[in-house]
């Protein structure tokens, strides 16, 4: 666990400080928010949490959130 999060400081402090030098603060924006779902999910898997299914949030999202129904076979 300790290694993941050297590897995610040192991941931040080699881009962090270009992106605000260079002013691009919708994509320091972008990179915080995947940075730290890829965190999150990166601290669950070494703590042995077990990781939701992409496929099952996306299936609900399009049976029963858009109403998309496919045909059964």
């Amino acid at each position: 666990m300790i290694f993941l999060i050297m590897i995610y400081i040192v991941i931040f402090l080699l881009n962090v400080p270009g992106l605000i030098n260079r002013k691009e603060w919708r994509e320091l924006t972008v990179f915080l928010v995947l940075y730290i779902i890829a965190f999150i999910m990166g601290l669950m898997y070494t703590l042995d949490v077990p990781i939701p299914s992409p496929m099952e949030g996306l299936q609900y999202l399009i049976a029963e959130v858009l109403g998309i129904k496919y045909p059964k076979n």
